[in-house]
C-alpha cells in the first residue's frame, strides 16, 4: 500500500469517526435534555460534505443501526431513509465544480427539511405508529386538533423538529469543515459519489 493510499484510509477513518461521534453524542444531549430536535444526523452531514456522500451513508447507516437496536425498535432501522437523504442532499447540493459552495447551504438546508418531513410522514404511516418524539407528538396533536389530514399533520410535526435539526447543522458544519486540517478534506472532489468503496473512482486533491 503506497503512502498516499494510507494517507486516505487515515484521512476516511477520522473524518467517518468524528461524525460518527457527532451523531451519538448530539443525539444522547439532545434526548437526555428533552431539546425540540433529533441532531443524529449532524455527522452524516459533517462526513458528506468534507469527505463524498458515500462516506456519509455509511456512518448514517452506522448511527441507525446503534438507534435501532439499543434505543428503539429493529424495525426503526427504516428510518435511515431520511439519514441517506441527508447525506446525499448535503454531500451533493453544496458541491459546485467538485469545490465546497456554502452559498448553497439555505437550499440544501431548506431542500433537506422538505424531503426529510415528507419521508418521516410515509414511514411513520407506513409502520402505523404515531411520533416517537414528545416535542413532535405534541405537534402533530394539534394538527389533528385543528382538522389537518393525517399525512400532513405526520410530515409538519416531524418538520418542525427537522427545522430546528437543520438550523443547528448549517451552523455545525461549517465550523467543523474549518476546524478540520486540509489534509482531512477532499478539498476537490468531481465524483458525486462513488455507490462503492470511497477510495475507488475518485479524483481528490488534498
Amino acid at each position: 500500500m503506497n503512502d498516499s493510499k494510507k494517507k486516505m484510509i487515515i484521512k476516511y477513518a477520522v473524518v467517518m469517526l468524528i461524525g460518527l461521534g457527532l451523531n451519538i453524542g448530539l443525539y444522547w444531549i439532545a434526548h437526555i435534555l428533552k431539546l425540540p430536535m433529533w441532531l443524529d444526523t449532524v455527522g452524516t452531514a459533517v462526513a458528506a460534505v468534507t469527505l463524498e456522500p458515500a462516506a456519509g451513508l455509511i456512518i448514517g447507516y452506522a448511527t441507525n443501526l446503534f438507534e435501532s437496536s439499543a434505543v428503539y425498535m429493529s424495525d426503526t432501522i427504516i428510518y435511515y431513509a431520511i439519514t441517506a437523504s441527508c447525506a446525499l442532499i448535503f454531500g451533493i447540493m453544496l458541491r459546485k465544480d467538485g469545490k465546497i459552495s456554502w452559498k448553497r447551504l439555505p437550499l440544501a438546508a431548506l431542500s433537506y427539511v422538505t424531503v426529510s418531513a415528507v419521508l418521516s410522514a410515509v414511514i411513520s404511516i407506513w409502520r402505523n405508529s404515531l411520533p416517537s418524539s414528545g416535542w413532535e407528538l405534541m405537534v402533530y396533536g394539534k394538527m389533528i386538533s385543528a382538522g389537518v389530514p393525517n399525512f400532513f399533520a405526520y410530515a409538519v410535526s416531524a418538520g418542525a423538529l427537522k427545522l430546528v435539526d437543520t438550523a443547528v447543522m448549517c451552523i455545525v458544519i461549517p465550523v467543523v469543515y474549518m476546524l478540520l486540517p486540509e489534509s482531512m478534506k477532499n478539498v476537490t472532489h468531481i465524483s458525486a459519489t462513488t455507490w462503492g468503496s470511497p477510495f475507488k473512482n475518485t479524483k481528490i486533491r488534498s
